[in-house]
């Protein structure tokens, strides 16, 4: 089972193109300036298996043009990752990228370096908001996948029809706090 922050089945901020983008539970790394530091704890959160979640982006059929692993921190559930990374790899042609904070010479176990196999492209290192690009590295993996580049200023904010907003992308805190100021004015 992977236990999981959060899913947006469409999100166009986190990788090339249209992609299913899941956020998972837990991360030690303690980086300056996450602004997702709800993804930080390991307690249960949302708990999916491999299948499931394998089936939810079968369904998205050719709506999607990618998977995208975040956090928390992905390579914390390399095993789980890296099965699911390989039905995507075997039955579909998504490709799949990966925000790590690790940085690529620190994924040296055995699970970390299956999922690194399974992956297109990474972004790794210890997100450092006051440097250059996050202090992060973009690695291309695969020729046959247009190349990404990190663009730390892109933000997607989706509204659901109950009002709830979901952020995501690279959002400065004074953009959280005047959406948080605007929605908890609402009526």
């Amino acid at each position: 089972m992977l236990n999981i922050y959060n899913i947006e089945p469409t999100n166009y901020v986190n990788g090339n193109g249209c992609r299913y983008v899941l956020w998972v539970q837990g991360c030690n790394l303690d980086c300056i300036g996450c602004w997702n530091k709800l993804t930080w704890s390991f307690e249960k959160n949302i708990l999916k298996s491999i299948n499931e979640i394998f089936e939810e982006i079968k369904k998205l059929g050719s709506k999607i043009e990618g998977v995208t692993f975040t956090g928390g921190e992905p390579f914390l559930q390399a095993d789980e990752l890296s099965q699911l990374a390989k039905l995507i790899k075997k039955n579909t042609t998504l490709d799949i990228q990966i925000f790590s904070g690790f940085y690529k010479d620190e994924l040296i176990k055995d699970e970390q370096k299956k999922l690194l196999n399974y992956t297109d492209i990474l972004v790794a290192g210890r997100y450092d908001n006051t440097k250059k690009n996050n202090n992060q590295m973009v690695y291309h993996f695969n020729s046959n996948v247009d190349n990404w580049e990190l663009n730390n200023s892109d933000v997607e904010i989706d509204i659901d029809i109950d009002g709830n907003i979901n952020i995501t992308g690279y959002p400065t805190n004074s953009l959280i706090n005047e959406i948080k100021g605007k929605n908890d004015a609402r009526v």
